[in-house]
C-alpha cells in the first residue's frame, strides 16, 4: 500500500474519545472529551451501500480509508469529528513505518 505524502495531509479532523450510551443506527457514542484536536488527514471515501432497511428507515453506510502520522494512543475505541460528521473507527489502527491507517465509517438515517 502506497504511504500518503505529507502535501498529501489536506484535512482536519479531532479525535474525540466516547462512553455509552451508544446509537445503536449510528454506533456514534456521546463525546466525553477531546483527545487530539485539529490533526492533519488524508481521507479516502471508499464506498458505501444500504445497510439496513425497513419500511420507516433507510440507514446508508459510508466507509472512508483515513491517514495520519503516527500518534500513540489512538483506539478503535474513540472516535472522529471531520466536517460536523462522526466518523466511527471500524477495527485496530494500522502502524505503517510513521503513519497511521485507520479504517472509519459514517451513517445517515432517513425516515420515510
Amino acid at each position: 500500500m502506497i504511504h500518503p505524502t505529507a502535501g498529501e495531509l489536506r484535512e482536519l479532523v479531532d479525535i474525540i474519545e466516547v462512553r455509552p450510551p451508544y446509537n445503536a443506527a449510528t454506533g456514534a457514542g456521546t463525546a466525553s472529551e477531546t483527545y487530539a484536536a485539529a490533526v492533519w488527514a488524508k481521507i479516502e471515501p471508499l464506498g458505501g451501500g444500504v445497510e439496513a432497511e425497513t419500511m420507516q428507515e433507510k440507514i446508508c453506510r459510508q466507509q472512508y480509508r483515513i491517514w495520519i502520522r503516527y500518534r500513540d494512543g489512538i483506539t478503535p475505541f474513540q472516535q472522529l469529528e471531520w466536517k460536523g460528521m462522526r466518523l466511527v473507527i471500524d477495527g485496530p489502527p494500522e502502524k505503517m513505518d510513521q503513519w497511521l491507517l485507520l479504517h472509519a465509517y459514517s451513517t445517515t438515517t432517513r425516515n420515510f
